[in-house]
């Protein structure tokens, strides 16, 4: 008895660990967004570049995101389908991330897998309600957040000989926290 409760258990931790990303952008107008995430994005500087709209679908759940280049950085705004602000997305490259972290995360690939190629890295700044949405977009923009962002990576991995392509999220300490593998046709939208 107690074997099949633990072989349940690990089923279900793997369930909860590994899940499918079929995630779909299409792309909108700022006018389909929800009003408190139209209102927050016009408080973005005017000299944001390329600022494009999506909504997007994964699943279930739906999700609205402005996608923006400031400062030559792109940025990846995601809100809730209410409009709450979720993340702020920042693409980054792994010898931008400080020592000790990146040599955290490239570890986990070596002991993990075979191969590895990374093929996006972004810092993660996650919203939390303690501080205004426009205090957070403005203090991550320029620079002077205290918040310390998780890490989520594109990976092409092999495993023995199964290659896949998973979304990989590390905590600001370069721990891994879990993965969802990416079903390569959603994945079309990678190029920005």
């Amino acid at each position: 008895m107690r074997f099949k409760l633990l072989i349940l258990l690990f089923c279900l931790g793997q369930i909860a660990i590994s899940q499918t990303k079929n995630e779909k952008e299409e792309r909108v107008s700022l006018t389909d967004f929800p009003e408190a995430a139209q209102t927050l994005i016009e408080t973005l500087p005017k000299d944001c570049k390329r600022l494009r709209f999506y909504k997007e679908t994964d699943g279930e759940k739906q999700s609205f995101e402005a996608k923006f280049k400031y400062k030559r950085r792109r940025y990846s705004l995601e809100f809730s389908k209410n409009g709450v602000i979720e993340d702020l997305e920042v693409q980054s490259k792994i010898r931008a991330i400080d020592d000790p972290i990146r040599n955290n995360i490239t570890n986990y690939f070596d002991a993990t897998f075979t191969k590895s190629k990374l093929i996006k890295i972004q810092k993660q700044y996650i919203y939390y309600a303690e501080i205004e949405p426009e205090l957070f977009l403005a203090q991550i923009l320029s620079g002077t957040t205290s918040i310390a962002p998780n890490f989520e990576i594109v990976a092409e991995v092999k495993i023995e000989k199964q290659r896949e392509l998973r979304e990989l999220t590390f905590d600001s300490s370069g721990v891994f926290l879990n993965y969802r593998t990416i079903n390569p046709t959603s994945y079309e939208h990678v190029l920005y």
